[in-house]
C-alpha cells in the first residue's frame, strides 16, 4: 500500500470514530428517557455547552467525509470519494465491483434531506457566520430521533465504504454502531442520585434544626 492511500485510510477512520463518538454522545444527552433528577442534569449548563460541541463535531466529521474530494492529495484526506477514485485507477487491484457499490451509497448519502440539513448547517451556522436566519447565534436546535436515526444509518453506509476499501488491502475495521460506552449515562444517573441524596439529607436537617 503506498504512503498516500495509507494515510487517507488513517484519517478516513479517524473521522468515523470522532463522528460515531459525538453522535452517540449526543444521541445520550438529547434522545433518551430520563427521570425528572436526571433531565435537571442534562439540561445544566456544562452539558447544555457539550451538546453544542458534539454537535459541532459531528457535522465537521460528516462533511468531511463526503466531500467530493480535491486531486491534490493535500486536500480533502478524509473523502470516502477521492479515496474510491484513487483506488479504482490503481491498476494493480481489480477494483470495480466495490468501487461502484461505493458511489452507489455516497450518493444516496447525499443525495438525502439528510445530508442536504447538515450541509446547511454547516455552511451558514457553524463552518461561516454569514447573515442568514439560520445563524442564530444564541439558538442551537437539537436534532430530532429521526435525525438520529439517519445519522446512524448513514454512519453504518460509511461502515461498509470504508471497509471495501480495507478489504483491497486484506484489512478490516470495527466500529460497533452507535457507540457502547456508557460513561456519560453513569455520570446522569449517578450523579442525579447523589443530588437527591443530598437534598433529601440537606432537607431533613435543617428540618431538625428548626425543631
Amino acid at each position: 500500500m503506498n504512503e498516500q492511500i495509507e494515510n487517507r485510510l488513517t484519517h478516513i477512520h479517524w473521522s468515523t470514530y470522532l463522528y460515531n463518538t459525538s453522535l452517540s454522545e449526543l444521541h445520550i444527552i438529547s434522545d433518551e428517557i430520563y427521570t425528572s433528577n436526571e433531565i435537571k442534569i442534562v439540561n445544566s449548563h456544562i452539558f447544555n455547552f457539550y451538546r453544542v460541541t458534539l454537535q459541532y463535531c459531528f457535522i465537521m466529521e460528516y462533511c468531511k467525509l463526503l466531500e467530493k474530494g480535491s486531486k491534490d492529495n493535500k486536500q480533502n484526506i478524509s473523502s470516502l470519494n477521492r479515496l474510491n477514485e484513487i483506488i479504482l485507477n490503481d491498476s494493480t487491484k481489480d477494483f470495480q465491483i466495490l468501487y461502484d457499490q461505493n458511489v452507489f451509497l455516497i450518493e444516496r448519502i447525499k443525495n438525502s434531506d439528510f445530508c442536504k440539513k447538515i450541509r446547511n448547517l454547516r455552511d451558514k451556522k457553524f463552518g461561516h457566520a454569514d447573515n442568514y436566519e439560520l445563524n442564530q447565534p444564541f439558538k442551537i436546535e437539537s436534532f430530532s430521533t429521526n435525525d438520529f436515526e439517519n445519522a446512524f444509518e448513514h454512519l453504518q453506509m460509511i461502515k461498509i465504504v470504508f471497509n471495501n476499501f480495507a478489504s483491497i488491502y486484506d484489512r478490516q475495521y470495527d466500529l460497533e454502531i452507535p457507540s457502547r460506552d456508557d460513561r456519560t449515562r453513569n455520570f446522569i444517573k449517578r450523579h442525579a442520585e447523589y443530588q437527591a441524596y443530598y437534598m433529601k439529607n440537606y432537607l431533613s436537617v435543617r428540618t431538625d434544626r428548626l425543631k
